[in-house]
């Protein structure tokens, strides 16, 4: 009975465009269309947040079996830790934490769509000047920024 009520719950959930994705980390502040479990079958994996070590190591035991299975495994670029401490860190940490962020997107975890931000070019040189990737919508003289034209 208990299995019966369950596909019925997973079913509704399924038809409000809330598909189960297995959480790692804290839950992201938007992530619509995705309703978090903690096991049982899921159709992506969410890392919410990862700390300086997690982001080191990846991937994880759930983050490997879900690429494997050819599962999307998404991260959200607020809950990569150790971008606060871009001013703090030793140049060698700082430098390795941004090699493995690209072996992330490397391995194909792709970025949790966010609304899309429209990013300036005074943001741009931050992000720049900061080691932080710029995502989101450019304005043409932010684009420009990024050429190294302006």
């Amino acid at each position: 009975m208990d299995d019966l009520v369950q596909a019925v719950v997973d079913e509704v959930l399924r038809r409000q465009g809330q598909r189960p994705a297995l959480l790692v980390g804290r839950a992201p502040q938007a992530a619509a269309g995705w309703r978090f479990v903690t096991d049982g079958p899921y159709e992506a994996v969410i890392l919410g947040s990862l700390t300086a070590a997690e982001l080191l190591r990846f991937p994880d035991e759930a983050s490997a079996q879900a690429l494997l299975e050819g599962k999307p495994v998404y991260y959200c670029p607020e809950g990569l830790d150790y971008r606060r401490h871009a001013k703090t860190a030793s140049r060698a940490l700082w430098s390795a934490l941004l090699a493995a962020e690209r072996r992330l997107r490397a391995l194909g975890v792709q970025e949790l769509a966010q609304k899309s931000a429209l990013v300036t070019a005074e943001e741009a040189r931050r992000l720049l000047h900061s080691g932080l990737p710029v995502t989101g919508r450019l304005t043409p003289l932010a684009r420009d920024v990024l050429e190294g034209r302006a």
